[in-house]
């Protein structure tokens, strides 16, 4: 007798168009590719800040070939602020410098915080990217990603921690930098020879979570057209007032107040 229940199965009335992975878009500074690669594990637990009731403790870490993402867990005997599916740091909001927050420092003095808003960019930047979201958890419990572009250099990399409202003051641990490179050597990738995406020869441009596709410009320094303004119907013509003597009569007398 099979483990698994066997016999066939019903398909569902509506079925889920079949989808095909295109090859990576080779922007490692946007985020993991955990589609394509299989990261190498670093299993080091630490504790990154603490407080008489709070800890900010790093959990693991996820090598890639071009970056690498830290496990970060928040411990607190009270109730956490905030909705724990949304976490305690984000890099879509604006922070706020009583809460939690996490920085790191590269050897050669580069340096990545949590401090501003992370947008995404289409080019190369030319400084570490750091961004950090929440992975969910409970009231007394919440996990972070934090996402670290590109990879340090060797030596060690302080990773900073402070969270002045629960009385963590701000608090360097040196991990090995020279360990986390040579770990991206045994990242593996999953798919080896995708195809890449066709775009029928017309760029794609990202907007919010959408992806639309416009037409190549002449130049390249040539704004693309304004948008279409939406335009406001015109104003119904105001009527004329009535001139006396034409259609019904004005009343002469208010109507009397029921008792």
């Amino acid at each position: 007798m099979s483990f698994f229940t066997d016999g066939p199965r019903s398909r569902p009335l509506f079925p889920v168009p079949e989808q095909e992975l295109f090859g990576y878009n080779g922007r490692p500074w946007v985020e993991t590719p955990h589609e394509y690669i299989v990261p190498a594990i670093l299993p080091w637990s630490m504790p990154l800040g603490r407080a008489e009731r709070t800890i900010v403790a790093l959990r693991g870490i996820e090598v890639w070939p071009e970056s690498v993402s830290f496990q970060l867990s928040v411990y607190s005997r009270d109730l956490l602020p905030g909705d724990p599916g949304e976490g305690l740091i984000d890099h879509r909001r604006v922070p706020d410098y009583n809460a939690l927050l996490v920085g790191v420092l590269f050897p050669d003095g580069r340096r990545a915080s949590s401090e501003t808003i992370s947008v995404p960019s289409a080019t190369k930047p030319d400084q570490p990217v750091l961004r950090a979201q929440g992975l969910g958890g409970s009231a007394f419990h919440v996990d972070h990603e934090i996402f670290l572009w590109p990879l340090p250099p060797d030596g060690p990399l302080e990773f900073v921690v402070q969270w002045l409202d629960r009385d963590i003051e701000e608090t360097h641990t040196a991990l090995d930098g020279t360990a986390i490179r040579d770990a991206a050597k045994e990242a593996g990738e999953i798919w080896p020879g995708l195809p890449a995406r066709e775009a029928h020869g017309l760029p794609f441009r990202r907007v919010g979570a959408q992806a639309m596709i416009t037409p190549a410009w002449p130049r390249e320094s040539q704004a693309p057209p304004p948008l279409p303004q939406p335009q406001r119907p015109a104003p119904p013509p105001a009527e004329a007032p009535a001139q006396p003597g034409r259609g019904a009569p004005l009343p002469t007398r208010l109507p009397r107040r029921a008792r």
